[in-house]
């Protein structure tokens, strides 16, 4: 497999040049996806809809995760990573082309949500209780204040990192851990506010304590992936040189260990929901493990976990670029399809019916994100120079 880029000498700014047949076909699927699902509201309004909200959500996540990477990264005083930080911070660049795709659902918020729907709140006791939470207005505000934060943070970030190149030094470094805590806290709160709006009040009539915990493990685990998937094919290319076995053993064991904190949680949300047998809780796991929705539940815990346990858990294998590759596609795969799980039900309670305007949401938001990170390592340097880290990140376990 090889990757649409080639390293140059010759770029202005230190960047990497992207191959213009790679970048004219990412412009062409953007427009085309996009274009169906435009069209879909017109011919299957519900369905394109909860593709957007599929695909934005997923993508948006690994913008966010890139950010949440970093400051992860920063709060524990690491230095390992640096020789690749260029490409997280480079995942962050989309947060404000993500923030748009989110955006775009609030004037239709009363196709997706059942709650947004006129007269719902006064014929449904239940709704009605929770009418000064879920009501449009405050709902478009939360989103837009949370998007905002994103974006101001991750640019933030960036800003400063790349700042470094020219004003090298540890001052930029602790300011970025000082930005990176406030920001972990931040997302803390307001990324399970998100999951709980977004996703969970798609059926609102159902609840559960540890569905944001969940999305966040995902986001963690396929933001690790996307990470590596990037490393790996930039290292191929002769545009990572640096990247050695030390670097991938350290991500393959993040990418083991976050799939695992995955499992945990969806394990620990099914068994007490199961276990207690409430029949408010229960409809949402009965309707995803019968009417033709079998498949994609069980095949939700094997993308997620029990193949990728399997298949990282001997050491030599998180040292393998090949194998880390296939790994990490098979869990981005995964990711997207448990976000399609606890989206597509609530409209398609038939069963699932994937066709092409869930390939049209995944591949013109996957094309925005593929255009907004390849600009983003273009235009800067690729080694962050100045970085005081860089030199431990260079020998890293040699």
């Amino acid at each position: 497999m090889s990757a649409p880029v080639h390293a140059s000498a010759t770029e202005s700014r230190g960047g990497f040049a992207v191959s213009p047949v790679f970048h004219r076909a990412a412009q062409v699927a953007a427009g085309a996806g996009l274009g169906v699902l435009v069209l879909g509201l017109v011919q299957a309004p519900e369905r394109a809809l909860t593709s957007l909200l599929t695909s934005g959500f997923y993508f948006l996540c690994l913008g966010l995760g890139g950010a949440v990477f970093l400051a992860l990264m920063y709060v524990a005083n690491a230095g390992w990573f640096t020789v690749f930080k260029r490409i997280p911070e480079a995942f962050t660049a989309y947060v404000p082309w993500g923030a748009v795709t989110m955006l775009a659902l609030l004037p239709f918020m009363a196709t997706l949500y059942p709650w947004a729907k006129p007269g719902v709140m006064e014929t449904d006791h239940l709704l009605h209780q929770k009418q000064a939470f879920l009501n449009v207005p405050f709902f478009a505000i939360r989103m837009v204040v949370m998007l905002a934060l994103w974006v101001a943070f991750t640019w933030v970030l960036r800003r400063n990192s790349l700042r470094q190149d020219v004003e090298p030094g540890e001052v930029l470094t602790r300011r970025n851990v000082k930005v990176s805590a406030v920001f972990l806290v931040l997302f803390s709160l307001t990324f399970c506010l998100a999951a709980f709006d977004w996703l969970m009040s798609l059926e609102p009539h159902w609840f559960s304590t540890i569905y944001a915990l969940y999305n966040v493990a995902g986001l963690l685990s396929s933001s690790v992936c996307a990470i590596t998937v990037v490393a790996v094919l930039l290292h191929r290319a002769g545009a990572l040189p640096q990247l050695n076995s030390s670097h991938l053993h350290d991500l393959g064991k993040l990418m083991f260990g976050f799939a695992t904190l995955w499992a945990y949680l969806w394990f620990s949300q099914f068994m007490l929901i199961w276990y207690a047998n409430i029949p408010e809780e229960t409809v949402y796991f009965i309707a995803r493990m019968h009417g033709g929705w079998e498949v994609p539940f069980y095949a939700n815990v094997a993308l997620n976990w029990a193949l990728p346990f399997v298949l990282l858990l001997p050491r030599p294998a998180k040292m393998n670029p090949s194998h880390l590759l296939r790994v990490a596609a098979v869990l981005l795969v995964g990711r997207w399809l448990d976000l399609y799980l606890m989206v597509a039900p609530a409209h398609q309670p038939e069963g699932s019916s994937l066709g092409v305007y869930e390939l049209a949401g995944f591949l013109g938001v996957g094309a925005l994100f593929t255009l907004a990170v390849t600009r983003a390592v273009r235009t800067t340097p690729l080694l962050p120079v100045g970085d005081p880290y860089l030199v431990e990140s260079l020998h890293h376990h040699t």
